[in-house]
């Protein structure tokens, strides 16, 4: 698997507040790095996961289902998790969806949703 130069997941440690980002359909990374390094030069905790498949090609892309992006969510979710006090979630389309459900799943594990 090839990842499109810049496509690949971001992160920065910073306090105890996380944030996950999720980024939209055929997207990657790339398309919240601004936003993601706001958050992290305001002391947050951040993860910006590349969904399976994106930030790729499409013959790659056609090989991941909607079940690997939330996992890949879910397993930053549990990072983040790890290292900070407490979690909200981001989105931008697709990535909003995924945060919403993961808000639904996960309840008081979540501090706050935004999602775009």
């Amino acid at each position: 698997m090839s990842v499109i130069p810049g496509a690949e997941p971001f992160s920065r440690d910073g306090g105890p507040v996380g944030v996950l980002l999720c980024h939209g359909f055929t997207g990657s990374p790339q398309s919240l790095r601004p936003w993601a390094e706001f958050l992290a030069d305001a002391g947050l905790t951040v993860s910006v996961p590349r969904l399976p498949g994106h930030g790729t090609t499409w013959q790659e892309m056609n090989r991941t289902r909607s079940e690997d992006w939330f996992a890949e969510a879910e397993r930053s979710f549990e990072l983040l998790r790890a290292k900070t006090d407490e979690i909200f979630l981001m989105g931008l389309s697709l990535g909003g969806c995924i945060a919403l459900r993961m808000a639904e799943l996960r309840g008081a594990a979540v501090s706050g949703l935004v999602v775009v």
